[in-house]
């Protein structure tokens, strides 16, 4: 993702009283909004699409992790572990 611009960093009263143009912005120039409180970073406002992205690209750095540190069993591996369970259920 790309780095904030700081000509996108408002106050969040600003965005209390235009909250449609700020969301007009937002889908026009897809780009985030920084929100201030007290002059303070507050918030951060992000097309829909963007917060998407992030979250799916979280999700693949954590399976890569899951990888690296061997909490991930092949595929077929996983597959004989459930005959085995469905076999011994099945003798019961």
């Amino acid at each position: 993702m790309e780095t904030l611009d700081v000509s996108n960093i408002r106050p969040l009263t600003d965005f209390r009283n235009k909250t449609k143009e700020y969301i007009k912005e937002l889908n026009e120039n897809k780009k985030p909004i920084v929100l201030t409180q007290h002059g303070k970073s507050a918030a951060v406002l992000l097309p829909a699409e963007k917060f998407q992205e992030m979250q799916e690209q979280i999700e693949f750095m954590r399976k890569v992790e899951d990888y690296k540190n061997n909490r991930v069993h092949p595929f077929e591996n996983t597959f004989d572990a459930v005959d085995k369970i469905i076999e011994a259920v099945e003798k019961e």
